[in-house]
Formats: structure tokens, sequence, C-alpha cells
């Protein structure tokens, strides 16, 4: 009975500490396209401390008359079957990308991102100093724990009714 008790505690606490862990973490999520071998970022949602939640939908960096056939089809099975996202789409201007999402992960310690090449891509994005104070890991292992940002109870966010499929707002 004793060790039973001691074994509950334990879990208990350890669920705790995870609970805590996973409230200070940053978690990442992107859309995109693949163009000339390279991811292009066009929407980026960022959610801090469980409750600071950051949406970005970017223009194309280049119009879509400039992209190979290749691409063009590439893009065209994305938008169609995977996040609904068309090449056109965006507000923010491309350019502003990086600037915008190093600030919405800058002096945070752990970020978690859904997918290793994700992952790679924020990785490469973040300048040296910034990546030696932050963690970066693939959500993969934890997944299954964290509840879908629909389910956040939080004030004055939009929620994207333009591409609900794979929209990153709807990352987990």
């Amino acid at each position: 009975m004793h060790l039973r008790h001691d074994i509950k505690s334990t879990i208990h606490r350890n669920r705790s500490q995870y609970s805590r862990h996973m409230s200070m973490a940053t978690f990442v999520d992107l859309q995109g396209f693949i163009v000339n071998k390279k991811f292009i970022v066009k929407e980026v949602t960022v959610l801090k401390q469980g409750t600071v939640l950051t949406h970005y939908i970017f223009t194309s960096p280049v119009p879509w008359k400039f992209l190979t056939r290749s691409d063009r089809s590439c893009a065209s099975w994305l938008s169609a079957y995977h996040h609904g996202l068309r090449w056109e789409d965006g507000m923010i201007p491309y350019n502003e990308a990086k600037r915008l999402i190093t600030a919405a992960v800058f002096e945070d310690a752990i970020v978690y991102v859904k997918g290793r090449e994700k992952r790679t891509w924020l990785w490469n994005l973040l300048l040296d100093d910034e990546r030696e104070r932050m963690y970066i890991d693939t959500l993969d292992a934890v997944d299954e724990d964290i509840e879908s940002l629909t389910n956040l109870d939080v004030t004055n966010t939009m929620r994207c009714g333009q591409h609900v499929k794979n929209c990153a707002l709807q990352m987990y």
C-alpha cells in the first residue's frame, strides 16, 4: 500500500512538472510551399505561455508566373489537398517573415515545432546568438498530450476561416 502511494505521488508530481514545463514552452507551426526544393513559409502560428497567440500569413516572395511548372503543380496540390493556402494569399510582406518569426520566439528557452523539416527550417532561420539560448525540438514525442488550439480559452484571438484543413492555428 505504501509503495502504491509513493508511485501515485511520483506520477502526480511528474505530471504537474510536465504541465508546468509545457505551459512555459513555446509551440510553433508552419505551413508553406516547396519552391526550387526550398521551403517557403506561408503561414506561422506561435503559442507562448499557453495563451499568447501570434499568427501571420505572408505574401508570396515571387509572382505565381515565375514558378516553374513543377513548382506550380506542387503548390496547387498542397493548396487543394493539404493546407488550403493559395500562393496569392497573405497580407504580411514576405520580406518581414524572418524578423517577425524571430521576434515571436525570441527569448524563449524551449521551442517545440511539429516535424523535423520544420525544426531544421526554424533553426536555420534564427541567428547564431539566438540559437545558442534556446532548445528547439519536435513535438512528435509529446504530441498526444497537447490540446488543440481550438480548445484554448483566449479572448480577442482571431480564428482563421480561410483554410481550415491544416491551418497552423489548428496545429494540435
